[in-house]
């Protein structure tokens, strides 16, 4: 019999600390904490809110049963041996992190490449409804993107690592999704830093975030160079324009 007992409130607990602490977090840490006080599209913010609970109770308690069933957590771990004084699984982590953040990065800029696309922007322009200066909208999706997105970002990149590592690296991946998670907020977060900086050219800002909101063909979360590589495919999918935009509203 399945026991939803310790596991799984260890990791509704866990996953619900993580969604909501890191937006209030960086929030404050770029002083936009303001939009918690904020009178104005005050339903719009409440159904935001509400998205990030939606995750928060459901993401954590679902990658548990992924753990329940064995794929992958705490299998094939190699005794932990000295390298030049780093043990070999501190190595192995430090590895599966960065190629966690990586290619979790690419998979999510093909998916949102293809959310650009007339098939699938009816539901991705929900994102786009509001200003994306505003850090509160920064999971503010369809329920069918958040859907492509989890067997995208998370089912499929799991896999991709069991190929690398021959098991899947959960608290490295779980960590790179964290990353990723406090990156988006703060793309959405109305700074303006770095957009001269030599560093704009390699890492996406809030400042090219915003005009990919304005329909810049700006589609990765960390690295320009995922953008360069799917534009060699040849032009792919355009931005699809904000047309549609005024005709969804805000709920």
């Amino acid at each position: 019999m399945l026991d939803l007992s310790t596991g799984y409130l260890q990791a509704l607990l866990w996953s619900a600390a993580l969604w909501l602490a890191l937006p209030l977090t960086v929030s404050l840490c770029a002083g936009r904490e303001a939009s918690f006080h904020d009178s104005k599209d005050r339903e719009a913010r409440a159904l935001n809110l509400g998205f990030w609970l939606f995750e928060a109770l459901a993401l954590g308690p679902v990658l548990w049963l992924f753990s329940f069933f064995g794929l992958g957590v705490g299998q094939h771990q190699p005794a932990s041996t000295q390298i030049d004084g780093l043990s070999e699984q501190t190595l192995s982590f430090m590895l599966s992190f960065l190629l966690a953040l990586w290619l979790g990065d690419g998979i999510a800029t093909l998916r949102h490449r293809l959310e650009h696309t007339r098939y699938l922007w009816p539901i991705h322009a929900w994102h786009h409804t509001v200003d994306a200066s505003d850090w509160l909208q920064t999971h503010r999706h369809h329920p069918c993107s958040r859907i492509i997105a989890f067997f995208c970002e998370v089912v499929l990149l799991a896999l991709m690592l069991d190929v690398f590592f021959g098991t899947i690296p959960w608290p490295a991946m779980l960590l790179a999704m964290a990353c990723r998670r406090a990156y988006a907020i703060w793309l959405h977060a109305g700074s303006d830093w770095g957009m001269d900086l030599w560093i704009a050219r390699l890492i996406v800002l809030p400042g090219h975030h915003r005009a990919h909101h304005a329909g810049a063909p700006i589609y990765s979360g960390m690295f320009h160079h995922w953008d360069v590589f799917f534009a060699v495919w040849g032009k792919g999918p355009s931005l699809y324009r904000l047309k549609a935009v005024r005709n969804i509203s805000a709920d």
